[in-house]
């Protein structure tokens, strides 16, 4: 942003021998330095967590959505395409042996797939978790959901496993796919179960704040220690006022797009 002139210039300095922004990185470190001194660590830390495992399962979520996907392509590389099975199609040597998979539209049977191995994921999470004891269950119970929760999880693989994928050789891309990213969404999951319920709770007021806009109070979340009251909407009004302040004082007059 600064180096578009959206943000004040200062900031779009680089250190000549690393490369860094280095008073980027002072000014915000010394800003977040208050924030860990006058709020909850532990609470800073478990908000922080849960936010980069969901994001991160969401990241594992796009790489098998992506993967399955047709890519938009030019004239000239649909040419040499045409050769190449298409992604999302069921693959030619399973064709026999899953004729039930056959008859669905390219890329509906892997959306049901992913959808039933996400669920399998919180499924067998949740018993793993929690355990016998939280959920109140006869150990035939526990037994029986872990099972069953475990087999749809390796079925729903499976059933990725068995439809064509897009193949990029001049890209990165990641390995041994639907398995890692499966892994990666049952293992975020597994953690994110074990966080507070005080951080499922400020989590979920903060997704809905924004999914809802600013009018919400943000600063309800921190009166658990000080009276059990929160800030109330001045310092979201104040915060969405700094950024047009900055955006129409400075930004728009030194913006360098067009």
């Amino acid at each position: 942003m600064a180096a578009d002139g959206l943000f004040f210039q200062v900031f779009a300095h680089l250190y000549c021998r690393t490369k860094a922004p280095v008073v980027s990185i002072l000014v915000f470190g010394i800003l977040m330095l208050f924030l860990v001194l006058l709020l909850d660590l532990e609470a800073l830390v478990h908000f922080h967590s849960i936010g980069v495992l969901f994001a991160h399962s969401f990241m594992a979520i796009s790489v098998i959505v992506l993967r399955f996907q047709k890519p938009s392509t030019s004239s000239s590389q649909d040419q040499e395409q045409a050769l190449t099975p298409e992604p999302g199609q069921l693959r030619s040597a399973l064709r026999p042996y899953l004729s039930f998979l056959g008859g669905c539209r390219p890329g509906a049977a892997v959306a049901w797939a992913l959808g039933v191995l996400v669920a399998s994921a919180i499924t067998l999470d949740c018993v793993l978790a929690f355990g016998d004891s939280a959920l109140n269950l006869p150990t035939w119970g526990y037994t029986l959901l872990l099972l069953l929760s475990s087999i749809t999880f390796l079925l729903s693989l499976l059933v990725l496993g068995a439809y064509q994928q897009e193949k990029q050789q001049d890209t990165f891309q990641v390995p041994l796919v639907p398995l890692t990213p499966a892994l990666s969404i049952l293992l975020n999951i597994f953690l994110m179960l074990h966080l507070s319920y005080l951080t499922w709770l400020r989590f979920s007021i903060w997704l809905l704040i924004g999914e809802w806009g600013p009018g919400w109070d943000p600063g309800g979340l921190q009166g658990e220690g000080k009276q059990g009251r929160g800030l109330g909407p001045i310092p979201q009004a104040c915060a969405t006022l700094a950024g047009l302040v900055v955006y129409f004082g400075y930004g728009i007059r030194h913006s360098k797009e067009s």
